[in-house]
């Protein structure tokens, strides 16, 4: 999954188990969000639910 930092505006791209990870927390609670560490300037940046409901196959993973 490909974020750009919201602090340093790098795009960066998630792993696999980085993108299993938010999903197994946003499954969990609804208000939760996942916090994607930039590698450029380790600054967090938030990705809700709606971020992941883009995409279909992550979509298809929240709905399980």
């Amino acid at each position: 999954m490909q974020i750009k930092c919201a602090q340093c505006a790098m795009p960066f791209a998630l792993s696999n188990e980085q993108v299993a990870d938010a999903i197994a927390i946003l499954k969990n609670d609804s208000h939760a969000h996942y916090d994607a560490q930039c590698p450029k300037c380790r600054r967090s940046t938030k990705l809700s639910k709606k971020s992941f409901e883009i995409h279909p196959l992550y979509k298809k993973m929240l709905e399980e």
